[in-house]
């Protein structure tokens, strides 16, 4: 544990926050300020598309269905507990930076994007062929596809067991087993059957969860300003202590907010792009858009209403830790129905982004043009690796999904930096347009 701890800290020391901050500090200019327009546009927006691959709705869907999961729930309580409230804030001011970022790696992989016939694109895609750097290409492919087939799918099948074994008497192992061979049929399906499957899913999770959250939040509403007044003041700590500018960046308060931030949303890691690349959309910046307001839900809504939930209710200072916190704080209203509230919910994050991921990591493994005996194989190392996963606590596999996330999100982002005049020549021309089609109104 003390030495994935200090690999962790490492790999998400001040050279990566700062990395990554720069990133989105670089693509908020190049985009114009993306966070301030995006809603407006993608409100007028029309639907044109091509004929082939996923619709941009399956491919929001299943984008999303990768991004909410198990970090929206126990991710949040691990910042609080390894951060306190202030690694909240530094959450939240990923995701703002991280709204350029997505949207700009959205734009890149539908501009780049490959025909296998289907669509295809992603980092790896526009890494070598945008950038030309087929090296870092492959290197992104491998770390994705090792982080679909282990860390990610790992850390959902544990999430499973974790809440779902205090309800049912079945070993820890076979909880995560069982719900996970459930979606081999899908897994087969391939790509298309798994982004149908995330539209009807994804909409449905996330609802039920905003609805129960907001009711836990409205109940609790007299704590809301201590809760507020607590992110905000819990942020600036180290300044305080007269740490200055190195100490902000060096604390665990802002490693922490900024590693969940990535883990939560995806910004910067390269995932997204994989989804919406394979998508029938025809317009890089439209579908951008989608990418910013995919940040903005997970982040600004889903996770600052679970650290709400769990601020609000005292249950972050309750001992607890990760799903058992969320519990916590739930049964505060639910009262006996939280841990069946908790693990459905958990189940259906979970489910949602095990198929996100395999679809990523399948599609990296095309790319490659892997035999078809490695295609065949691949779902089921998928669920091999979900239920091992019961042996191993889910606060250890949170640690290794962070560091899953930086050795993805290195090559990547120097991808971003090197392609950022072409994301906003793409974003010029398309305000440009938007223009000229209003003076014509």
């Amino acid at each position: 544990m003390e030495l994935i701890l200090k690999i962790r800290y490492t790999l998400w020391g001040p050279f990566t926050v700062l990395f990554i901050a720069a990133t989105g500090l670089l693509l908020t200019f190049r985009t114009h300020g993306v966070q301030f327009w995006c809603v407006k546009h993608l409100l007028h927006r029309r639907n044109h598309h091509i004929s082939d691959g996923i619709s941009p709705f399956e491919a929001l869907c299943t984008s999303l269905g990768g991004t909410l999961g198990v970090g929206n729930l126990a991710g949040v309580a691990s910042a609080l507990t390894l951060g306190g409230p202030g690694a909240i804030f530094w959450m939240l001011v990923a995701a703002f930076l991280g709204m350029a970022t997505k949207y700009s790696e959205l734009v890149l992989a539908v501009k780049y994007r490959e025909h296998h016939p289907n669509p295809l694109g992603g980092p790896m895609v526009y890494l070598s062929r945008g950038a030309n750097l087929p090296m870092l290409a492959q290197l992104f492919a491998f770390f994705c596809i090792l982080s679909a087939m282990g860390t990610s799918a790992a850390a959902q099948g544990s999430a499973i067991t974790e809440a779902l074994a205090p309800l049912v008497a079945i070993p820890r192992p076979l909880i995560a087993l069982m719900v996970c061979l459930l979606l081999l049929p899908i897994l087969y399906g391939g790509s298309a059957l798994i982004a149908q499957v995330s539209s009807v899913l994804v909409p449905i999770m996330t609802g039920s969860y905003l609805l129960a959250g907001g009711l836990v939040v409205a109940l609790h509403a007299d704590q809301i300003p201590a809760a507020l007044s607590a992110i905000v003041s819990g942020a600036f700590e180290p300044l305080a202590c007269g740490g200055g500018l190195l100490g902000v960046v060096t604390a665990h308060t802002v490693s922490d907010g900024f590693a969940k931030g990535i883990f939560s949303n995806e910004a910067g890691m390269g995932s997204a792009p994989i989804a919406h690349g394979s998508s029938d959309s025809s317009s890089p910046c439209a579908t951008g858009m989608l990418g910013a307001v995919e940040v903005f839900v997970d982040t600004c809504v889903v996770c600052l209403l679970t650290a709400l939930v769990l601020l609000t209710t005292g249950a972050w200072q309750s001992g607890a830790d990760g799903l058992a916190m969320t519990t916590h704080a739930f049964s505060s209203v639910l009262g006996d129905l939280a841990p069946w509230f908790i693990g459905i919910t958990v189940v259906f994050l979970a489910v949602s982004t095990i198929l996100g991921w395999s679809f990523y990591g399948l599609s990296c493994l095309k790319w490659l043009h892997a035999k078809n005996w490695m295609l065949r194989l691949y779902p089921i190392i998928i669920v091999c690796s979900a239920a091992l996963s019961g042996y191993i606590p889910l606060t250890v596999l949170l640690l290794v999904t962070d560091i899953s996330a930086a050795c993805m999100s290195f090559p990547n982002l120097i991808g971003l930096w090197i392609l950022s005049g072409e994301v906003s020549k793409e974003t010029k021309h398309f305000l440009q347009s938007k223009n000229n089609e209003k003076s014509r109104v």
